[in-house]
């Protein structure tokens, strides 16, 4: 009797644990089916309402003159430190030689709020080991190669090129969201070498124009200013450290564009913040796989 009665109650104890597995995997399965359609409907609000507000943008004279400003005092900073170590102390160069990089906001936490419109504000740093110097420059000069190096470029044309000074035409293309964008984008590039181990590039885009149907017979440009403020001014400081057997170099971008549209900047925003991000650090890895492929044998 006592066998029987434990027999009983464990098959009681299995039933009821197989009947409470049953009710888990329906609560879940329903909370995964909730959990769709909640994206499903945040999607299309998102979509819904970006359609209305993104073809609304208007790059206005306060934002303008907010950003120039803005970067004036960031290039500033910028050319203080050209002679300076890259890295914030030991640890953070140990890093870097892991092959590890390091990219943090350049200012506030990366978006800042300006009349108008958004800056983004990023700063990354690599190192690069058995190169020289010249070695990263080429690289950095070789802009018709650009398309093959960097995955955003489309397309890059000199202009222009006087030695230290270059304009150069770019025409660029990024997905995010669904949502793809062609820009072309006009930049004056500055070269500055302090010494044998220390150089800096400077690098201005003054004039982005959005472009509509890229590659067909239609394509053709929005009116400046009044795109959809994907990205209205953008600026790239970088700097190059001959050292420890390598190069390191720190790159800093800073790029003016609409705010977010209204009720969804607490979605928008974490995905600009990862993509900034995301973009100094692709950019890195970029630079540094094209420079390493193009090394002599030693």
């Amino acid at each position: 009797m006592v066998h029987a009665s434990f027999g009983e109650a464990g098959s009681s104890a299995d039933h009821e644990r197989a009947s409470a597995g049953r009710l888990l995997r329906m609560v879940r399965r329903s909370f995964e089916v909730g959990h769709r359609i909640v994206r499903l409907l945040l999607a299309t609000l998102i979509l819904g309402i970006s359609a209305q507000t993104l073809s609304a943008a208007v790059l206005t004279d306060a934002a303008a003159k907010a950003y120039a400003e803005y970067v004036d005092r960031a290039r500033r900073s910028f050319l203080g430190r050209v002679n300076q170590p890259v890295g914030a102390g030991d640890s953070e160069r140990a890093a870097l030689h892991r092959e590890e990089m390091t990219v943090r906001p350049g200012g506030g936490d990366g978006i800042q709020e300006l009349p108008d419109s958004l800056l983004h504000h990023w700063r990354g740093a690599v190192f690069i080991p058995r190169i020289t110097l010249q070695e990263s420059l080429t690289v950095s000069r070789a802009y018709p190669d650009y398309p093959t190096i960097f995955h955003p470029v489309v397309a890059a044309k000199v202009l222009s090129d006087e030695g230290d000074a270059l304009r150069v035409q770019f025409r660029m293309r990024q997905s995010a969201g669904g949502i793809t964008g062609t820009l072309d984008m006009w930049s004056n590039i500055q070269y500055g070498r302090l010494d044998p181990t220390h150089a800096s590039v400077i690098s201005t885009t003054d004039t982005i124009r959005e472009v509509k149907d890229a590659g067909r017979s239609t394509e053709r440009y929005v009116p400046e200013g009044q795109d959809r403020g994907y990205l209205w001014r953008g600026a790239t400081f970088t700097r190059f450290v001959e050292a420890d057997g390598g190069v390191y170099m720190e790159m800093e971008t800073i790029g003016l564009s609409r705010r977010f549209p209204p009720l969804l900047g607490w979605v928008i925003e974490p995905i600009a913040r990862r993509i900034g991000r995301g973009s100094v650090e692709n950019s890195m890895q970029e630079f540094r796989r094209a420079v390493l492929a193009r090394q002599p044998v030693r």
